[in-house]
């Protein structure tokens, strides 16, 4: 009886994974079809194009026939950002030089600010053309805390909130009538860490979390009106938002706000230590290979099955999609012991050294 039941439960596993692999094989040979008409009459918007994923976006883009309208935010309106070295100034006439193509147009763009938008929308429509907004793209991003809990102050979480959640948003609102016009799409670049949260990144994590969510709220509201939306979950890789003298800036901008309590708990030494590790861990964890997010983007916006969602590196499909699927309990202790710290904050070393 026993082997019995052995063999139906075998059998039973060779089925699950048999239908598995050829899933798995239906859905390759389906996103290989491109979808139908020509790209020469489709525009898209790329938001964040000042530099990485954004500025290698919309320049294949407009390689490959697209009308490119790359949003770039070029002023020094917002002086956090700048500050943190987040944007590089004069960012849309080199990529103009660069792409030297009139089928790409620059528009000066503040995803947090409603009328930097709504003024972009209006320059949209009113070089459209003969083309239809095929496709908008939400790749715009920041960092605007690292450390703990403790060290955030609201105005983090606001940023955050403002450029990564609320800018979607934003920029989804302005352009989806055309959007929906078009029969086209929308890819927003979200986060591993909009499906698994880490420590020491509390603004960055909330607000790719609320993205995904209206994301998914938004792919289930168009899919009557024929519009496809697209969720991109990139692991780390070497933009310059990861740039090394950058991240250290924002944890020393951090410490300088907090209050004389929190230094005191926390200690210098735990400081200086949290950022070297922050650096070194995530520099060594980054891939330079920016162009698996790139080439996904592109998929989303010209394949005729695109995916709801695009994980983009080895760390991404190893590492954090399984993590993010495991009890919580268990997700914390893998978390929590790949992120040991050989150093604690002032307040508890006493207590390590008792234990």
């Amino acid at each position: 009886m026993t082997d019995c039941c052995l063999c139906t439960l075998f059998t039973w596993v060779v089925y699950f994974l048999a239908v598995v692999v050829v899933w798995n094989i239906v859905r390759y040979i389906l996103e290989l079809i491109p979808e139908g008409g020509s790209v020469h009459d489709r525009a898209v918007l790329i938001t964040g194009c000042d530099t990485g994923f954004g500025r290698e976006l919309a320049k294949k883009c407009t390689k490959n026939g697209f009308m490119v309208f790359a949003g770039c935010l070029t002023t020094e309106a917002n002086e956090v950002k700048n500050q943190f070295h987040f944007y590089h100034f004069q960012a849309a006439k080199t990529l103009e030089a660069e792409v030297a193509n009139p089928r790409l147009k620059t528009v000066p763009m503040d995803v947090s600010k409603d009328e930097s938008v709504e003024k972009a929308a209006e320059f949209v429509k009113k070089n459209l053309g003969n083309h239809k907004l095929w496709g908008v793209v939400n790749n715009a991003g920041i960092f605007s805390c690292y450390g703990p809990d403790d060290w955030c102050r609201m105005n983090d979480y606001k940023l955050a909130l403002d450029v990564n959640c609320l800018g979607v948003i934003r920029v989804t609102q302005a352009f989806k009538k055309l959007v929906k016009a078009a029969k086209g799409r929308i890819v927003t670049v979200t986060s591993v860490n909009g499906r698994l949260s880490t420590p020491a990144a509390g603004p960055y994590v909330v607000s790719k979390f609320g993205a995904s969510a209206y994301m998914d709220c938004l792919r289930q509201e168009l899919y009557n009106f024929d519009v496809k939306v697209s969720i991109v979950e990139p692991g780390i890789f070497r933009t310059p938002l990861l740039d090394e003298q950058a991240m250290l800036k924002r944890v020393d901008h951090v410490w300088t706000q907090i209050d004389d309590e929190t230094r005191a708990e926390y200690g210098e030494n735990f400081k200086n230590y949290f950022a070297k590790m922050w650096n070194k861990t995530y520099i060594s964890l980054s891939t330079t290979k920016i162009h698996y997010v790139v080439d996904n983007y592109y998929h989303a916006l010209t394949a005729k099955y695109p995916r709801h969602r695009y994980y983009c590196g080895w760390d991404a499909i190893f590492v954090y999609v399984p993590l993010s699927l495991l009890p919580t309990w268990w997700t914390d202790f893998v978390v929590r012991n790949l992120g040991k710290q050989e150093v604690v904050p002032a307040c508890l070393e006493e207590k390590m050294k008792k234990n």
